[in-house]
């Protein structure tokens, strides 16, 4: 009996699944980083702390993000999205030395103040591989009140940016999170009050005969009276403030200013007592104003006879807090 050979055959019947790197970001043009979805990139990177250009800011500037779509033979109209999402989180959240301050985000030119809005489309990314720029910078705002002062330095993180990614094919989705640390010491007292409303004082003692000069600066007779006031352009604020004296010691008494002749200085007086210069002295605003009295004297070294002669110096008053 004749057989046929019986033969068997295994049919493999494979499929081929495009695989897609959706989620491709860098920061500052380093390696691109691919996150699976469902997952969270992360990126760290230090920033420069500085004062915006219209100077209602403080801007944290140099973190450049750039993010792309890969695909594998995917449609040319699929399309990644990068946005803010409840999904991701609060897209901005200050860092410990701005709790006190107003912040936001500078998102493609327009200003969003915290707690940012879900659902701002920051950038699409089409499906050719190339970088898109992820344009997202944080702010502080700088308020009218002396009481805020803001004290960065180098290292300090300064808050995280959150965001989302999705697209126009299905529900997949991604995260990212940013760290911002500072590259720069920075130090400001957010604060546009004003001390006499910001003029120059200009002290002219006149032409002073060299042995009328005292040597102490509580008794000199070569003195100017001065009314410093103080105010804020925002109402209702109560505090109490510092006033110091700054600029560069006379070698011969640390309360006194130095002047243009090493034999003379300049000192300020309140309340009976000289202010050391670089030294300060407490007062208080009240309802977003205040003043003081103050006395400006010439005194000479003991011992010494200044030479004739014009003499000049230079120092600031700056309002702090305590």
């Amino acid at each position: 009996m004749n057989r046929l050979p019986g033969a068997l055959v295994l049919l493999v019947l494979m499929s081929g699944a495009a695989t897609v790197e959706a989620a491709q970001c860098r920061v500052n043009g380093g390696p691109w980083r691919q996150v699976d979805t469902g997952g969270t990139l992360t990126f760290q990177v230090p920033v420069t702390v500085r004062v915006g250009a219209d100077t209602s800011r403080i801007l944290l500037e140099g973190a450049r993000l750039d993010c792309r779509f890969t695909p594998y033979g995917f449609p040319a109209w699929y399309t990644d999205h990068w946005s803010t999402s409840a999904l991701a989180g609060a897209p901005w959240t200050p860092g410990p030395k701005f709790i006190n301050q107003g912040t936001g985000l500078r998102i493609n030119r327009g200003y969003y103040n915290t707690p940012v809005p879900f659902g701002i489309r920051i950038a699409n990314m089409p499906n050719n591989a190339v970088g898109v720029p992820v344009d997202a910078t944080p702010y502080i705002l700088i308020r009218n009140n002396p009481t805020n002062p803001i004290d960065v330095r180098i290292g300090d993180v300064l808050g995280v940016l959150r965001l989302s990614q999705t697209n126009n094919y299905d529900s997949s989705r991604t995260g990212l999170s940013l760290t911002y640390t500072a590259a720069n010491n920075f130090a400001i007292s957010p604060s546009s009050c004003t001390i006499n409303n910001n003029n120059p004082i200009e002290i002219n003692f006149g032409n002073v005969p060299q042995r009328a000069i005292g040597t102490d600066p509580l008794t000199s007779s070569i003195v100017s009276n001065r009314r410093l006031t103080y105010s804020c352009p925002d109402a209702g604020i109560t505090t109490p403030i510092t006033i110091t004296y700054k600029g560069t010691s006379s070698s011969f008494d640390s309360r006194l200013l130095m002047m243009t002749n090493p034999n003379v200085g300049t000192a300020m007086v309140r309340a009976g007592a000289a202010v050391p210069v670089n030294g300060s002295f407490l007062t208080r605003i009240t309802n977003s104003v205040g003043g003081d009295d103050v006395t400006f004297s010439l005194v000479r070294r003991n011992n010494a006879i200044p030479t004739a002669g014009a003499i000049s110096g230079s120092g600031v008053l700056v309002m702090g807090v305590p």
